[in-house]
């Protein structure tokens, strides 16, 4: 039987991936949400209860609703907090960082809208991890897997990035 769409790219492809990576090989069934309120550490009481974090940066494209301007992003922040809770259900939850338009300098933050290739790449770095630290996988390094290339791309404006005003932006590695 076909899944249902959610229409939402991030949603849809973790559940394509997770349905065969984790569900059917350890009969756990895992569930994305996003959250806009992760941020890059967890509490004491959080770390007891399994949760996890990974963090990574992928090439993104924003529009302001604003004023209508275009750009491109290739370090956009994303935050995963992740945990297979006692009921065996799996949890993620995601944060992609915003940006504020230069063009009409908004007071808005736009969300930013990722290709299916940088989706995908991102949640499999993801289900690796998961593999690996929830059940308890050997896998090799994962950060000696991905490659790294530098882009050329306009300076990263740190004023205009939600990320690095939270202080937690990678700004100093490009990423493809």
């Amino acid at each position: 039987m076909a899944e249902i769409s959610s229409g939402n790219i991030w949603i849809d492809t973790f559940q394509s991936l997770q349905k065969i990576e984790l569900e059917e090989k350890y009969g756990n069934k895992w569930i994305l949400q996003f959250n806009y309120n992760l941020v890059d550490k967890l509490t004491e009481e959080e770390k007891r209860k399994g949760w996890k974090i990974s963090q990574t940066t992928k090439f993104a494209s924003f529009n302001c609703s604003n004023c209508s301007h275009f750009w491109n992003s290739s370090r956009v922040t994303l935050i995963f907090h992740y945990c297979l809770g006692k009921s065996k259900t799996g949890q993620v939850f995601l944060r992609p960082f915003c940006q504020i338009c230069r063009q009409c300098n908004s007071e808005y933050f736009m969300k930013p809208k990722f290709k299916e290739e940088s989706v995908k790449a991102a949640l499999e770095n993801l289900i690796l991890k998961i593999r690996k630290n929830c059940y308890r996988e050997k896998i090799r390094n994962i950060s000696q897997d991905v490659m790294y290339r530098t882009i050329r791309t306009k300076p990263h404006e740190s004023d205009l990035c939600e990320a690095c005003m939270e202080g937690i932006c990678n700004k100093e590695r490009d990423v493809f």
